[in-house]
């Protein structure tokens, strides 16, 4: 019960705070005779937001002030009066929905007859009324007294470079506080819309059109005015893109009183047809033909220009195969800036001018993936401000390090038991200087191959046999030549040793790499000098003299015959 009371209220107090409010543009209006005219109508604070509303237009004139024309509904056909019912029916006046709370009313071409008062009623379809169905605002239809002319309207035939001057004459007569602006546009041959060259707007700051902005920076562009009316363009060095018909539009502003800046009226000048023929263009370039560089070599290509006229750039590009796209590697401006790719800052790579005519790149530490093709894209500013570009490619192809490593053969080893061991491992060839070396001892026994001990290409020693550990060393020495020294040898130290050998190159980014290996072996046989006790046997004594009493077994034997203890 207290719920539904609560609703209730709540239901209700909403209701009675929900006004509906109608609202048009404040006025006057001023619009010029022969202009179109809008008004935008909006209402709020009904219960349904989201269902159309209709609206309806009246006006009544200054001569008649009492009397209230009907002229157009957004939900009845035949609602206007005959004075403006047969423009409605021409499409002449229209009511365009912007929302289902909101409308436009247009008239495209203002008679001075449409001046007065304009009522935008919001037809109440709810019952009970609660606030403001309706908004007036009033509309001023003046006279047109823009004037717009230009000095030339002759087509006009110019070189590439050479001069142009054009001068428009706009002024308005308006009593009412207008503001003009005036730009200058080129419509070029098969374009359907024209662009804008330079234009001076209404609160008197100039905006250059789209590809024109560079030469306005460079001050080879303007527009500037003179004494009330006259707004004359300056090129000074026109292009073959100019081509085509030049004119001058002046726009005729004035500010409503809800802020907001409004063009009243719009004219354009006679077009005049510019014609420039462009001067020869003699910039080449050339490069060798194909290259072969090895890896981890050095890069160095040559770019030949001629017919030069003007200030060059250059730019170094590179794409892995013909179907990719091209990828920047350096570039050289006009004054001699170079400028390094993000993907090669890591590189040693730079840009040279050796000469006036004559650009070099150069790329260290080559590695597979800079094989492709390179170009060199030359660009040529003129003294006009004319940009050339000309550019030429050529192929790379870096071919694969080639390992040149070899290790001396290990002569096989005979000692006695509890004796020094050293066997030695040497690098005779070598592919690079800045190689290093990785080495691993390996022991073959019962067919059995086991690590015994292993250096990195940074020198350190890792031991993978412990019962070894104090009996085994290693030592590096020039060439360099690798030692492994076992100490006290035993008899389970005998078999097959191997030295493997890693040769490591640093790639152009710092990552080692392992290029190639190569294993020397050698056979190490240990004899134990107990099995080496010789025994004489006296023939005619039959008796034995013990020469040596170690570990030895007597054994009686007939000189000839079986053996008998």
């Amino acid at each position: 019960f207290v719920q539904f009371w609560f609703l209730l209220f709540y239901t209700f107090t909403i209701s009675v705070n929900r006004k509906v409010k109608t609202e048009v543009q404040a006025g006057p209006l001023y619009r010029v005779l022969g202009s179109p005219l809008s008004i935008t109508c909006s209402v709020s604070g009904f219960r349904s937001e989201n269902t159309d509303k209709h609206f309806e237009f009246r006006m009544t004139k200054p001569s008649n002030p009492d009397f209230e024309i009907q002229i157009i509904s957004s939900h009845e056909d035949t609602f206007g009066y005959s004075s403006h019912l047969s423009r409605v029916r021409k499409n002449e006046i229209t009511l365009k929905r912007l929302s289902p709370n909101s409308v436009r009313f247009e008239i495209k071409s203002l008679q001075k007859t449409d001046e007065g008062e304009y009522e935008c009623t919001a037809v109440n379809l709810e019952g009970a009324y609660d606030g403001e169905y309706s908004a007036k605002t009033v509309v001023k239809v003046i006279e047109d007294s823009l004037s717009v002319s230009s000095s030339a309207s002759t087509p006009l035939s110019l070189n590439e470079g050479e001069a142009l001057t054009l001068t428009c004459l706009a002024s308005s007569s308006t009593s009412q506080h207008t503001h003009l602006s005036v730009a200058w546009y080129l419509h070029k041959d098969g374009q359907e819309d024209a662009q804008p060259i330079i234009s001076l707007n209404r609160d008197f700051t100039l905006s250059p059109g789209q590809g024109f902005e560079r030469r306005y920076q460079a001050g080879l562009i303007r527009l500037d005015k003179w004494g009330e009316a006259s707004y004359s363009l300056k090129m000074a060095e026109v292009e073959p893109s100019d081509q085509g018909r030049i004119y001058c539009q002046a726009q005729e502003w004035i500010q409503d009183p809800d802020g907001s800046w409004y063009i009243i009226i719009q004219k354009n000048a006679e077009e005049m047809t510019l014609t420039v023929k462009a001067t020869e263009n003699r910039l080449t370039v050339k490069m060798q033909q194909a290259v072969n560089v090895a890896e981890g070599g050095g890069l160095h290509l040559s770019c030949k220009v001629d017919g030069v006229q003007g200030q060059l750039s250059v730019t170094w590009q590179h794409k892995p195969t013909p179907t990719a796209p091209f990828t920047e590697i350096i570039s050289m401006s006009q004054e001699g800036v170079t400028e390094i790719a993000e993907e090669f800052v890591s590189r040693k790579v730079k840009v040279m001018r050796p000469s006036t005519d004559n650009f070099t790149l150069a790329l260290d530490e080559v590695t597979l993936s800079d094989s492709g093709v390179y170009q060199c894209a030359v660009s040529e500013r003129k003294p006009n401000s004319k940009t050339h570009n000309q550019a030429q490619t050529t192929t790379v192809t870096v071919t694969s390090i080639v390992s040149r490593l070899d290790v001396s053969p290990i002569p096989a080893l005979t000692t006695n038991m509890n004796t020094d061991i050293t066997i030695t491992c040497s690098i005779i060839t070598k592919t690079s200087e800045s190689s290093l070396y990785s080495i691993t001892w390996l022991h073959e026994e019962n067919a059995g191959n086991k690590t015994i001990v292993s250096l990195d290409r940074n020198s350190i020693v890792t031991e993978s046999q412990v019962d070894l550990r104090q009996r085994i060393s290693m030592r590096r020495s020039k060439g360099p030549t690798f030692e492994l020294i076992i100490w006290q040898a035993r008899i389970s130290d005998k078999g097959l040793y191997t030295c493997k050998v890693g040769e490591w190159l640093q790639d152009p980014r710092g990552e080692w790499y392992l290029l190639s290996t190569v294993s020397k072996s050698t056979v190490l046989t240990i004899t134990d000098v107990a099995l080496k006790d010789t025994v004489v046997l006296s023939a005619s004594e039959r008796c034995c003299a013990v020469l040596n009493w170690l570990n030895f077994t007597k054994w009686w034997t007939r000189l000839l015959g079986t053996a008998s203890p």
